[in-house]
């Protein structure tokens, strides 16, 4: 027997796919199955007209750096992302030693 299961909900999973109605089961703290007329529960909630979003895919995100020394990624996970793609902004992060030189581009002036 699973432990929650959310029934009847409008389903939106952040993938592109279309909004659907349809169950969603948890069991402990992960998502076990997304479907319909899926198997009893310890806990059922009626999400008869209201929206379930089981897991976001976040494509736009600023985390390349932060994700290094921050693995939460608040505000993001806060707000139900599940998960997050790097790399599509253009920046890379590298550790460089003390000989580097770094050039600021705060200083630097557009002409």
């Amino acid at each position: 027997m699973h432990d929650l299961v959310i029934r009847i909900g409008t389903i939106i999973d952040g993938t592109g796919k279309p909004a659907r109605l349809g169950d969603v089961v948890i069991d402990g703290a992960c998502i076990s199955a997304v479907g319909t007329n899926l198997m009893s529960a310890r806990r059922e909630i009626d999400a008869t007209d209201l929206l379930v979003l089981p897991g976001w895919v976040d494509v736009q995100t600023h985390y390349d750096g932060q994700a290094t020394w921050y693995p939460y990624l608040t505000p993001s996970s806060c707000h139900g992302v599940t998960t997050t793609v790097f790399g599509n902004c253009g920046l890379v992060l590298q550790r460089i030693g003390p000989e580097a030189r770094v050039i600021s581009l705060t200083s630097c002036r557009v002409r």
